[in-house]
């Protein structure tokens, strides 16, 4: 069926539930969109899969960040162990969580639940030289892929990324500001807290790696120049789940910097992503204006690991609960309030 057809369809169908029209606001909408995705007027979209990658970054040798390197690794292992933010919300959720080592510097025991995709043990410090090579952009985009493919093999339809990695968000601020127009003063947050004297250095560091690699607007081209093993992962993946119309939830800075980067390599992708919060982190309302996305929460979290996606689910699941179940005007024998006013000629606007 035709997308504009389904989703007046679904409109009809939010229409003539118990209750004034677009009344419940996002809720109405996040549905109609994910109808669209799927492409089925009553989608039944089963349990979500959570794919968490870790990575480490060679530029936190240049102090961008507050925290030692070793926090990758040790946090990858609480993930492992269900110890982590992110294993309570996907409980809580009823998400399946999966952890997959991509780059991170540190050997995992193979009998832990991690799976091991490791390219190698962190990216290069992208301010003396590229992050990564073609090769290990390739090599971060397949595993993403592989990973969704995995997930769709289960009859996945509803995926979401994680990640961890110590300098990441300097990693993301690098990418946003080379293949935008923004400047990296705008791009660029205290990612797990810094002074007001170590972010101005974090800014000046990504300033010059700009310069460095004469600031390249081809998202693969800023992918190797500044590298994230877990974010190339994150755009692989968000690729191939789009390929399959699977439904996208985005996560915050990071997971935004990759769909931007996604959306770059394939402009339908955007069609599937659900931007689940606005992450406290600076930039990030700048880059959800480049994807023209409004994001379905602001909690003012900064965590990242998925954790904004996590609790966007559990409020995608009641919206899609109401409109699958939610009684009609007819059902429950109270006035169509919504068909009387249509017929007056008044009719909310839909954007």
């Amino acid at each position: 069926m035709d997308k504009k057809i389904l989703a007046s369809k679904a409109w009809e169908i939010w229409d003539n539930k118990v209750k004034p029209q677009l009344s419940l606001g996002k809720l109405e909408y996040v549905v109609v969109d994910i109808i669209m995705m799927v492409e089925e007027l009553y989608p039944e979209l089963g349990r979500a899969k959570m794919i968490l990658f870790g990575g480490d970054h060679g530029i936190v040798n240049e102090k961008v960040t507050s925290s030692p390197q070793e926090i990758t690794y040790q946090q990858c292992l609480n993930f492992a162990y269900g110890r982590g933010t992110i294993n309570h919300l996907c409980r809580l959720n009823s998400i399946d969580l999966e952890i997959v080592d991509v780059g991170v510097n540190y050997d995992f025991d193979e009998d832990l639940p991690i799976i091991n995709c490791k390219i190698a043990k962190g990216t290069k410090n992208f301010l003396k030289e590229k992050a990564m090579s073609e090769t290990e952009l390739q090599r971060a985009l397949e595993v993403g892929s592989q990973r969704v493919l995995a997930a769709l093999k289960e009859n996945r339809k509803v995926v979401a990324f994680g990640e961890m990695g110590i300098g990441n968000t300097a990693s993301s601020s690098a990418l946003m500001a080379s293949v935008t127009s923004i400047s990296p003063k705008l791009c660029t947050g205290r990612g797990s807290g810094l002074t007001d004297e170590m972010l101005a250095k974090k800014i000046e560091i990504i300033e010059k790696a700009l310069i460095f690699h004469n600031k390249p607007k081809d998202p693969l081209k800023a992918l190797c120049a500044f590298g994230g093993f877990e974010i190339g992962a994150i755009v692989g993946s968000m690729l191939e789940a789009a390929k399959n119309k699977m439904v996208i939830l985005v996560d915050g800075f990071i997971a935004s910097t990759a769909a931007l980067l996604a959306t770059l390599i394939e402009p339908n992708t955007r069609s599937y992503m659900i931007f689940c919060h606005e992450s406290n982190e600076d930039g990030h309302s700048l880059l959800l204006r480049q994807l023209n996305a409004q994001a379905l929460l602001n909690l003012s979290m900064c965590l990242g690991e998925g954790s904004g996606a996590a609790i966007g689910w559990s409020i995608i699941k009641q919206a899609m609960n109401l409109y699958l179940n939610l009684e009609s005007f007819e059902e429950s024998n109270v006035t169509d309030s919504v068909a009387l006013l249509k017929s007056k000629g008044y009719s909310k606007w839909r954007t």
